[in-house]
Protein backbone atom coordinates (compact mmCIF):
# COMPACT_ATOMS: atom_id res chain seq x y z
CA UNK A 1 0.00 0.00 0.00
CA UNK A 2 1.41 3.56 -1.00
CA UNK A 3 0.26 7.05 1.25
CA UNK A 4 1.36 9.91 0.43
CA UNK A 5 0.31 12.89 2.37
CA UNK A 6 0.79 16.17 0.42
CA UNK A 7 1.38 19.63 1.49
CA UNK A 8 3.07 22.42 1.60
CA UNK A 9 4.97 21.88 4.94
CA UNK A 10 2.56 23.51 6.94
CA UNK A 11 1.76 22.92 10.36
CA UNK A 12 -1.73 20.78 9.47
CA UNK A 13 0.46 19.38 6.77
CA UNK A 14 2.90 17.78 9.48
CA UNK A 15 0.03 16.93 12.04
CA UNK A 16 -1.77 15.19 9.03
CA UNK A 17 1.71 13.35 8.77
CA UNK A 18 1.89 12.29 11.88
CA UNK A 19 -1.47 10.96 12.26
CA UNK A 20 -1.34 8.89 9.13
CA UNK A 21 1.91 7.41 10.79
CA UNK A 22 -0.03 6.71 13.58
CA UNK A 23 -2.87 5.25 11.89
CA UNK A 24 -0.49 2.86 9.73
CA UNK A 25 1.03 1.90 12.59
CA UNK A 26 -2.31 1.50 14.66
CA UNK A 27 -3.26 -1.02 11.96
CA UNK A 28 -0.81 -2.95 11.31
CA UNK A 29 -0.96 -2.47 7.53
CA UNK A 30 2.23 -2.71 5.36
CA UNK A 31 2.28 0.57 4.26
CA UNK A 32 5.08 3.10 2.87
CA UNK A 33 4.06 6.77 3.69
CA UNK A 34 6.09 9.41 1.29
CA UNK A 35 5.79 13.41 1.91
CA UNK A 36 5.21 15.12 -0.68
CA UNK A 37 5.64 18.89 -0.66
CA UNK A 38 6.72 19.84 -4.37
CA UNK A 39 3.92 22.08 -5.17
CA UNK A 40 4.06 20.65 -9.18
CA UNK A 41 3.55 17.05 -7.90
CA UNK A 42 0.72 18.18 -5.88
CA UNK A 43 -0.94 19.61 -8.94
CA UNK A 44 0.13 16.57 -10.97
CA UNK A 45 -2.42 14.83 -9.18
CA UNK A 46 -5.38 16.79 -9.22
CA UNK A 47 -5.17 17.92 -5.77
CA UNK A 48 -7.47 21.28 -5.20
CA UNK A 49 -6.73 22.08 -1.57
CA UNK A 50 -3.86 21.37 1.24
CA UNK A 51 -3.52 18.94 3.04
CA UNK A 52 -4.45 16.22 0.96
CA UNK A 53 -4.43 12.63 1.39
CA UNK A 54 -3.53 10.08 -0.86
CA UNK A 55 -4.04 6.52 -0.83
CA UNK A 56 -2.97 3.90 -3.82
CA UNK A 57 -2.75 6.86 -5.92
CA UNK A 58 -6.87 7.87 -5.26
CA UNK A 59 -6.95 11.19 -3.60
CA UNK A 60 -9.64 10.51 -0.35
CA UNK A 61 -9.13 13.35 1.69
CA UNK A 62 -8.28 17.39 0.56
CA UNK A 63 -8.46 20.19 2.87
CA UNK A 64 -8.90 18.90 6.28
CA UNK A 65 -6.26 17.33 8.80
CA UNK A 66 -7.93 13.77 9.82
CA UNK A 67 -7.47 12.14 13.12
CA UNK A 68 -5.66 8.79 13.36
CA UNK A 69 -9.21 6.65 13.77
CA UNK A 70 -10.25 8.47 10.24
CA UNK A 71 -7.49 7.65 8.25
CA UNK A 72 -7.82 3.99 9.71
CA UNK A 73 -10.97 3.56 8.27
CA UNK A 74 -9.79 5.23 4.90
CA UNK A 75 -6.72 2.96 4.96
CA UNK A 76 -8.89 -0.24 5.31
CA UNK A 77 -11.35 0.65 2.72
CA UNK A 78 -8.70 1.53 0.51
CA UNK A 79 -6.88 -1.72 0.68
Amino acid sequence: MQIKVMGTGCHKCKALLAATEEAVKSSGVQAEIEYVTDIIKIAETGLMSTPGLVINDKIVSSGKVLEAPAIAELIEKNK
